[in-house]
């Protein structure tokens, strides 16, 4: 049966206000629903997060003396939509620019972003944005990120502690968040290669800002805050108050200087002549004064410690003699004439008037180049190694042992391996078996192609100290306050070299400082053990070398000396490293004169 008309209109009628009123009723519970997060979502749209840079650990020196420790300075930033109130000349003046300069800065932040903060200025300082505070009531627009620069209470280390500066754009994108526009970051040193323990985590407050983008209150009342986490205090092996006297008698010269305590590896001083005071790295001129300091003579920022490959000289022989007595290709009795020379090799290399016949211990005592010569061409032509190639590379095996030719692994970035020739750079120069012991004889008294850092000189005393194996050499001792807690390990490597055939060398050492070419640098009851060098030098005068350590038995200083263009090993070098030695074991100078005149004679031209 068909319904009529009207009572289909009544049905579809009724159908449409259903309809309607389901619209409107699923709508209304969208809102009942929904409207706590809406007005959420508004309420973040109101919402600032503030990054919280914490300060970096402290550095202390090996005594807990605070040595680098925290100044505050800000990044100024503009938000161009935001500005209100501004006064450019009173800002001007405050922060020391021009009213142009200022004004052109603002006009780039304006083309840059209306809405998004724009770097205007860095580095500017506690008491000038105290005084930009004073008129943030009536100033918008303008917020500063806090920055933890360094400070550093004792004015030397420069090399080894490093200095920061700002990320890169590229280090920014790589960092994952970490880093963000204006965050600081290691760039050198000790500060980079401690970066995640010296940096802390950063945190984040949220605030709620108005239509200005001047802040009304804490978002939730603070409960969404993460608080920062400082960076860990970090204790070092040297000593503050060494490295200044140390860096102190390399007044005027170019150079370097490393102690070290054998038995742990640690390193008491590091002194890269010259240097700088690292507070010109570490405030608002930091961009200039670096310009500076690279453009200088001398190279200031160039670390010679890790960086420096000097020939080795005399000092080398040492390692010669360990070596050949360990192979048995000498004896300590083997004796070997000199006449002012090598004889078998018509006189060179050439030597200086001294005893002769003498033995392996009065060859180090007088540095004879004759002798060493002798082992050398003995060693690399013995009959047991059939050719002169197998030879030499069982000598150099023994010192890549020693640290020579290769990286350390010290824990501050760019140290160089220096050199140590393969047999196939040999067949590259001469020809592959056109070449034997006479032909690389320099190799025999450290003249030859051999290099080595300042560091791996420090670094093969410590072995022969210990009487076969060093630690690896570094700055960090560890966590203030923590001991405990582990954050770097530091290998040990033992030569294979039998502990009795270091005896003749360090009695030889001895010998040389009582009553040999090391004669400058005899103190009385020290027990210093050392050998000159006097490395020749193709661009000007020779080096002047030193190396050593202290007491002969149970030793705890270790240390190496290099002075460019400064002739003799027994005129700078040995004197050094002797007033270095003393100040350490005594904590006193018992030669005034001899301290005063190192610490008045510069050697250079500033």
């Amino acid at each position: 049966m068909q319904e009529p008309k009207g009572y289909q209109r009544y049905r579809q009628w009724v159908a449409l206000v259903g309809i309607t009123l389901g619209v409107v009723l699923l709508r209304l519970t969208q809102i009942q629903l929904f409207s706590g997060e809406s007005r959420r979502q508004a309420e973040l749209n109101t919402v600032r997060r503030v990054e919280i840079v914490p300060p970096r650990g402290i550095l202390r020196d090996r005594q807990g003396r605070i040595w680098v420790s925290n100044i505050p300075f800000f990044n100024l930033f503009v938000t161009p939509r935001e500005v209100s109130g501004l006064d450019t000349s009173h800002m001007a003046q405050v922060l020391g620019l021009s009213p142009a300069w200022l004004k052109q800065k603002l006009q780039q932040a304006t083309q840059y972003s209306q809405s998004k903060p724009s770097l205007l200025l860095r580095y500017v300082s506690l008491p000038r944005y105290a005084i930009l505070m004073e008129n943030a009531w009536r100033q918008t627009g303008f917020s500063a990120q806090v920055l933890h620069s360094r400070l550093y209470l004792y004015p030397a280390g420069a090399h080894f502690l490093g200095y920061l500066s700002e990320v890169t754009p590229q280090e920014i994108a790589a960092s994952e968040g970490r880093y963000t526009l204006g965050n600081l970051i290691g760039r050198s040193g000790l500060e980079r290669q401690y970066e995640r323990l010296l940096a802390g985590r950063k945190g984040y407050r949220f605030i709620v800002v108005d239509a200005m983008g001047r802040e009304v209150r804490s978002y939730h009342e603070g409960q969404h805050d993460i608080p920062p986490v400082r960076g860990m205090d970090l204790v070092l092996t040297v000593d503050a108050e060494l490295q200044q006297f140390a860096e102190s008698l390399f007044y005027g010269k170019v150079g370097a200087l490393v102690a070290m305590e054998p038995s742990s590896g640690e390193i008491l001083c590091a002194v890269s002549a010259p240097s700088y005071d690292p507070n010109l790295l570490a405030g608002e001129e930091v961009s200039s004064q670096w310009q500076q300091l690279n453009k200088a003579q001398y190279l200031p920022l160039y670390n010679r410690v890790i960086q420096g490959m000097y020939p080795p000289g005399s000092t080398f022989k040492l390692l010669n003699a360990i070596i050949a007595l360990q192979e048995s290709t000498i004896t300590v009795s083997t004796n070997h004439p000199c006449a002012g020379g090598y004889i078998r090799n018509k006189g060179k290399p050439a030597c200086h008037a001294h005893p002769t016949p003498l033995s392996l211990i009065e060859s180090i005592q007088y540095s004879c180049n004759a002798y060493f010569a002798s082992l050398y061409t003995d060693f690399l032509h013995h009959p047991k190694y059939g050719k002169v190639e197998i030879a030499y590379e069982k000598w150099r095996d023994y010192l890549l042992y020693f640290g020579i030719g290769r990286r350390l692994g010290v824990d501050i970035p760019s140290e160089k391996p220096g050199n140590l020739p393969t047999k196939l750079y040999y067949d590259r120069i001469y020809g592959r078996g056109r070449w034997n012991a006479y032909t690389i004889i320099s190799n025999s008294i450290g003249q030859g192609e051999v290099l080595m850092t300042p560091l791996q000189m420090a670094n093969a005393m410590c072995v022969i100290a210990n009487r076969g194996f060093y630690v690896q050499p570094h700055f960090l001792r560890g966590i203030y306050q923590q001991p405990q807690k582990q954050v770097s390990y530091f290998d040990t490597i033992r030569v294979p070299i039998e502990a009795d055939y270091f005896e003749p060398i360090i009695e030889g050492m001895r010998l040389a400082v009582e009553a040999g070419t090391a004669y400058t640098a005899y103190v009385p009851g020290l027990g210093l053990c050392g050998k000159t060098g006097t490395a020749q030098n193709p661009h000007g005068k020779d080096h002047s070398l030193f190396v050593g350590f202290a007491p002969q038995d149970k030793p705890k200083i270790a240390i190496a000396v290099v002075v460019e263009n400064a002739g003799w090993g027994a005129s700078w070098a040995a004197p050094i490293a002797s007033l270095v030695v003393e100040k350490y074991l005594t904590g006193r100078v018992s030669r005034p004169e001899l301290l005063k005149r190192i610490q008045e004679t510069a050697l250079i031209s500033e």
